[in-house]
This record gives C-alpha cells, structure tokens and sequence, in this order.
C-alpha cells in the first residue's frame, strides 16, 4: 500500500470511529440530574427554619447539567429522597416512607424517569420489615444494592448492605455485619466491587468489597467521618469527608492512593453527597456555603443547594438557590419523551 491511499484508509477509519462515538452519545440522550427539594413549600429562608429535604416536602425534580428546565415529578408530600437514575435513563429508584399514612419506614421504590409512572404499582420495591435506603443500581440496570436498617433488640440501630433484582427477587444480605453500621453503597462501574462506609473501625471509614460481599478491604485510615462513596467512569471513588475540619468533597484511586481534596471551604459550611457524571467531567454535591449557619455543631442547620465542579474541583457552581432546600443530585443520561 502506498503513503497516499494509506493516509486515505486511516482517514476513513477515524471518520467513521467519529461518527460511532458521536452516534453513541446521542443515543445516550441528554445529561440531566435528579434531586430532591423543597422550593414548591413556601419554606423560610433563614438558616435552621428552612424545610429539610428529607422531611415530608422533599419531593424529587429533574434539571439539565447547567440547572435549567427544572421540573417537579413527584407529588405526595411525603418526602423522597436518594433517587438515582437507572444506567439506560428510563426509570429513577429512591426511598421514601411507607406506608404513607403513619409512621412508615422507608422502603425503595421504582418509578419512570419522567415520573409519570410508579413502576412497583401501590407499594415498594423492598419489604424488609425494617427499612431501606439510599439504592444505587447495578452497572447492567438487573439489580439494586441499597441500605437496609436492622432491628436488633427492638431498636433500629445497625444497618447491612443488602442487594435485590430490580424485579423484587433474591434479596440478599451482603455484609451480614450485625454489630456496626454498613451504608451507603455505591456499585463500581465495571460492576464487580460495591463502595461503602462503615464504623466497624470506630469511626465512618469508606472500604470496598466484591459484588458478592466478600473479600471487604478498608481504603481510608484518617480517624475521621470519610462516607458517601460514589465512582468514576474509570474507577476512582468521590466522598465526603471532615478530615479538614468542615464536611468536604474529596477523590481518591479505587485502592485510597492518590487522595486529592476538591472543596476549600470555610466556617460551618458542609459540602455533602457527591455524585460523579456518568461522562466522567463533573461532579455534583449538595453544600450550604451560600445559606449557612453559625453553629457548627449543626443544631441548626444551614440550607442545601445543589452544586456542580469540573471533576478536578474548579469552577464550582450552585444550580439551585432559594427558596427551599435542595440537595442529594445523582446524574443520568435520560431522553425526551416520544
């Protein structure tokens, strides 16, 4: 072959890996996020009297990557919260009180990405006669590790990572670990290993295990609260930690190396929930350094927004802002319905 028709079929073939990747991306539809909030509440605007997000106004929108089209899709008064977007964009799982009426517990529920349709018709997803929280779906969209808080004695007091079929079938204990706190799960993209944080240690710590449960191995050593574990598209793990004195958004390699601290700030403030963007180029969170207390023992809270950075920590951006609270973003890539 000579250098001229070389260059030729080289070209052809980039033009045409181009045009795959371009097809792919718009198969995947738009970049959207879904949160929970309370701006429909009519809820002070002062530190410590605003509506908390998991109390029973916390109902679930859906916005674009830069915060507009915000639309409200649940409409229960009775607060949900946790969502998360399945990995095909159709369906949003998340927790909330039930039943509705009475004390309740929280259970996970499914439902459509537009929120039109309750997917686990008049009840929820789990039963497991004590609650569950905080879903995060399986890479190939078949199941959903989740928290589930354990009676023990008569009280609810520790917590187990449990799995089930996105069906409703083969609930399973996970951690099976009935004497501290195992919660908030997240499943690593390639599907093999789930995040967690867990006290066994004396304090919140994130360690990983198998998809199976075993084989748990621990990732942060800093005597402090590291929880809320969520993964890259290529492996590394975003957390909330208040190792620098505040709650704080900080990345770290899938083995606790490579610790880098993405949020500086300052006071009271508290940077929570951290969500990495299904393309890997930003990072969601919930902070309250735009409405926040003084009281940094938090008996009175400051007000959550939702936030945005670039997955390297610049250019953060709040998304939302009063009235209400809103906070607890998870992305996913969802289309318009036909």
């Amino acid at each position: 072959m000579n250098t001229k028709s070389g260059t030729l079929l080289f070209c052809l073939l980039m033009s045409t890996a181009l045009t795959s990747a371009s097809v792919a991306t718009q198969d995947r539809g738009d970049l959207r996020l879904v949160f929970t909030s309370t701006q429909h509440a009519s809820c002070p605007t002062e530190p410590g009297s605003a509506c908390d997000i998991i109390g029973p106004d916390g109902e679930l929108y859906v916005m674009d990557r830069k915060g507009a089209d915000q639309m409200r899709i649940t409409f229960d008064s009775v607060g949900e919260f946790a969502a998360q977007f399945s990995p095909d964009g159709t369906q949003i799982a998340y927790f909330s009180r039930f039943p509705p009426v009475g004390p309740g517990l929280p259970q996970i529920f499914l439902m459509s990405a537009n929120g039109t349709t309750q997917l686990t018709g008049t009840g929820p997803l789990t039963d497991t006669g004590a609650g569950a929280q905080f879903p995060d779906w399986s890479p190939d969209g078949r199941r959903i590790v989740f928290q589930a808080t354990l009676l023990r004695n008569g009280t609810f007091t520790f917590r187990d990572v449990f799995v089930i079929n996105a069906d409703g079938s083969g609930l399973t204990n996970l951690s099976n670990n009935s004497t501290f706190i195992d919660a908030r799960p997240a499943w690593s993209p390639d599907g093999t290993r789930i995040a967690f944080q867990t006290n066994r240690d004396g304090n919140d710590e994130i360690y990983v295990m198998n998809a199976d449960g075993s084989n748990p191995t621990r990732l942060t050593f800093d005597g402090h609260a590291d929880q809320a574990p969520d993964w890259s598209p290529d492996g590394r793990i975003v957390f909330q930690s208040d190792r620098d004195g505040n709650f704080e958004i900080w990345t770290m390699d899938a083995d606790g190396t490579g610790l880098t601290q993405l949020t500086h700030t300052e006071g009271c403030a508290r940077n929570l929930d951290p969500a990495w963007s299904p393309d890997g180029s930003m990072i969601a969170f919930s902070s309250d350094r735009n409405f926040p207390t003084d009281d940094c023992n938090q008996l009175e809270r400051g007000i959550q927004q939702v936030f945005v950075m670039r997955a390297d920590g610049r250019k953060q951006v709040s998304l939302t802002t009063l009235p209400g609270e809103s906070g607890s973003p998870a992305w996913g890539w969802t289309k318009d319905p036909e």
